[in-house]
């Protein structure tokens, strides 16, 4: 009898132990909008989501490579050629070597990698969806580069959408900033229920990643930039949340994103139905402006026949060449480029006037031109910046009485 309780005590500990290697953990790895799926389940360490080296590397296109003798693992797509080592934290991307913050590990006979490093290494968009706790991943295979149209349609123009998705409940969900203070997707069920009631507000005081106040002549409106709101304000009412601006182009807002929002707008405002709607903003590397973003929408109740579509819009600005690390930029005829009606001539000039065209004081209440002795003495903690004068007095600051702005 005490051994048969051995046994059945043995059996139960294993049975325990296999479940345990091939439960779900809940998180889901979508690559263009359809979901992976592995033999060993993606976990998350030191904050990275951590998936099957070969199960992502296939489904990227990608043959893997394995050494025993060194645990070392290669994949190889195309021309680019990827190299990771077991407990190593060094990723070798063709002839470039990068840091990962988590290095590779075994788990239940499977090397597990960050997702994100392995996606990024083969020039994929990779995003963290808090809400739903999925890790999107978009390959570059899908966005052609910019040739003269603000936007390009994605996957036949239908969207992501899963459907467990659709929903006529009303929801709004916004990203946390990354560490960079980048956004991620916006997501929302578009209907009255969360449309504003009233004017949008001054959205001046935030500084999306990238940020320069700089105009061209050539440029609508003048300014390069605009704060880009990923969901439209005419659609959620979110005014100045930093998780849902970005640092746009005028092009990007105007002529790439605004016909698709007041194509929204227009259909809900007509037959009073839900359109569910995501924007997720794509970034390259560690660079602080997005290089477009993709726009998902989907009318609810009529299956799609109201609002349906799936397109990039590319974050550029004809005329004008942007650093998209930085948000530094310069007009590709030389015309010259100006910030507080001042002619930027070169790189230390532009990070004088690129933060914002005035600078505020938060202890004294006033604001100056950034070249005056009174804005260079203002310690970090107390500046604020603005775009115009109007912004500035809004908000409750005097001019100086030394630079006159």
């Amino acid at each position: 009898m005490k051994r048969l309780s051995r046994i059945l005590t043995v059996f139960i500990l294993i049975t325990m132990i296999c479940v345990s290697c091939t439960a779900d953990s809940g998180i889901g790895v979508y690559l263009d909008g359809e979901k992976l799926t592995f033999d060993v389940s993606p976990q998350i360490k030191n904050g990275r989501t951590m998936v099957p080296l070969r199960g992502i590397f296939e489904a990227m296109g990608a043959s893997v490579d394995w050494d025993n003798g060194t645990k070392t693992v290669t994949a190889v797509k195309d021309a680019q050629t990827v190299k990771m080592t077991i407990g190593s934290p060094r990723i070798y991307t063709g002839g470039s070597v990068k840091e990962m913050d988590t290095a590779p590990f075994i788990s239940h006979g499977r090397t597990l990698v960050p997702a994100r490093f392995v996606a990024e290494s083969f020039g994929a968009y990779v995003y963290w969806d808090s809400a739903n706790y999925n890790v999107l991943i978009y390959t570059n295979a899908r966005i052609p580069e910019y040739s003269g149209s603000p936007y390009v349609v994605v996957n036949d123009n239908t969207p992501f959408f899963k459907p467990d998705d659709y929903t006529k409940a009303a929801f709004e969900r916004y990203s946390s900033l990354d560490s960079l203070g980048r956004c991620g997707p916006a997501y929302a069920n578009i209907c009255t229920e969360i449309m504003p009631t009233e004017p949008r507000g001054e959205i001046g005081n935030i500084k999306p990643s990238g940020w320069h106040t700089v105009k061209y002549d050539f440029v609508d409106g003048k300014y390069l930039y605009n704060r880009c709101h990923l969901i439209g304000y005419q659609l959620a009412g979110e005014n100045d949340n930093e998780k849902n601006l970005i640092t746009g182009t005028r092009y990007m807002n105007v002529t790439g994103m605004l016909p698709f929002e007041n194509e929204v707008d227009d259909y809900v405002e007509r037959t009073n139905n839900h359109v569910l709607y995501r924007v997720t903003p794509f970034f390259t590397g560690n660079n602080l402006i997005a290089d477009g973003v993709l726009m998902e929408a989907y009318s609810v109740e009529d299956n799609g026949k109201g609002v349906c579509f799936n397109v990039f819009c590319y974050n550029v600005q004809p005329g004008v060449v942007i650093d998209y690390k930085t948000g530094e930029s310069h007009a590709a005829d030389g015309s010259p480029a100006y910030s507080n009606g001042k002619v930027i001539t070169n790189d230390t000039e532009l990070a004088i006037h690129s933060s914002g065209a005035y600078v505020g004081n938060k202890s004294s209440k006033k604001f100056h031109l950034p070249s005056c002795t009174g804005a260079k003495n203002i310690k970090d903690k107390n500046k604020i910046y603005f775009t115009n004068c109007e912004e500035a007095v809004s908000q409750g600051y005097e001019p100086c009485g030394i630079c006159n702005p």
